[in-house]
């Protein structure tokens, strides 16, 4: 390279590094100190900010086996029953229930369905209406002034199907000098007294549908998916209103976003479980009895619990699973357990 040349870079170097700031780059270096203040909060009662307190319950499924001895064996699982009351209880004393809503499947009636009979179902319908009309009766004295929501199930609905199918002539019949808005003596509103416990019956199964709010509503259900997925085939299915629903006597949840031009749509699918018993006792695919007609303990897949509801003013809610196990659960730090 010609002198002259080498002597203009070196001059145009020497300029560079004189003219140029002091660069430093200094490694990473531990996050400056901070004063950390505890987080605090201000409780305030969900009722003075106009927010509404749900309560959804699934599936018990009462009903009986009578054994030889006048045993009664339960399908519906009595210890869970009492911590959903104890959840009950402590919901309504803190913060006021506005809506007991029942998912369907609140009775089992077997012996009016079509599937296979055994001879311990006989004699069992009247004693699980007692015991039905018996748990709304205690809902309604716990929450004097809550509305509870009855949907009808696809066993609910067996002894409107066994009447129709096996005795017409007394379809409609009513009790004498009874209203044209009463009852008929073999529904399930007349022989629960729905009315005196001021209990909302939604009927026509499967169609029947309870809207909590424009975009939520509670349904029984009729889709049941393998491996936890009824949640997602609900969501991907009505991806622009959510579902709570029964039927599947599992808990799921399945969140979905979609969006249109004014932006994102956000709905949830779920399920509560259920109150019946989940050690084989309900007659099922998986149930097997054993030649005295007794039920073989076989763990179904499902999951007792209820599942809470908080609903504001505009619409926007959230919803809480609790998750009811042998009698046990845990809400809100406190601990809910069965004495029987």
């Amino acid at each position: 390279m010609p002198a002259e040349i080498k002597e203009t870079l070196s001059s145009v170097l020497d300029r560079i590094i004189v003219s140029s700031p002091d660069w430093e780059w200094p490694p990473i270096q531990q996050a400056k100190p901070t004063v950390i203040k505890p987080a605090t909060y201000k409780e305030r009662k969900a009722k003075k900010d106009g927010m509404r307190l749900i309560m959804f319950v699934p599936d018990p499924q009462i009903g009986y086996r009578k054994f030889e001895d006048g045993t009664l064996d339960p399908f519906h699982d009595v210890a869970a029953i009492e911590v959903h009351f104890q959840l009950l209880s402590y919901l309504e004393e803190k913060y006021g229930v506005d809506e007991i809503i029942h998912l369907g499947d609140y009775l089992d009636l077997p012996t009016m369905g079509k599937y296979a009979q055994e001879e311990m179902f006989a004699h069992t319908v009247q004693p699980a209406l007692d015991y039905g009309h018996e748990v709304l009766a205690r809902q309604r004295a716990t929450c004097p002034d809550s509305k509870i929501v009855f949907l009808e199930g696809n066993h609910d609905c067996r002894m409107y199907k066994y009447v129709i199918m096996n005795a017409m002539a007394s379809r409609g019949i009513k009790r004498a000098k009874a209203t044209p808005k009463d009852w008929p003596v073999m529904s399930l509103p007349y022989l629960l007294r729905m009315e005196e416990l001021n209990v909302h019956y939604v009927g026509a199964y499967p169609a029947g549908e309870y809207w909590v709010t424009k975009n939520l509503r509670a349904i029984h259900g009729t889709t049941v998916r393998s491996n936890g997925s009824t949640a997602s085939s609900y969501a991907n299915k009505n991806p622009h209103i959510s579902t709570v629903f029964g039927h599947v006597h599992r808990q799921e949840m399945q969140y979905k976003t979609v969006h249109d031009q004014d932006g994102p749509i956000r709905s949830v699918a779920a399920s509560p479980g259920c109150l019946c018993r989940v050690d084989g006792a309900v007659p099922s695919y998986g149930s097997g009895l054993t030649e005295q007609g007794r039920p073989v303990t076989h763990w179904e897949d499902w999951q007792q619990g209820v599942m809470i509801g908080w609903v504001k003013p505009d619409g926007d809610f959230t919803l809480q699973p609790i998750h009811i196990m042998d009698g046990w659960a845990l809400y809100e730090g406190m601990e809910f357990r069965a004495s029987n």
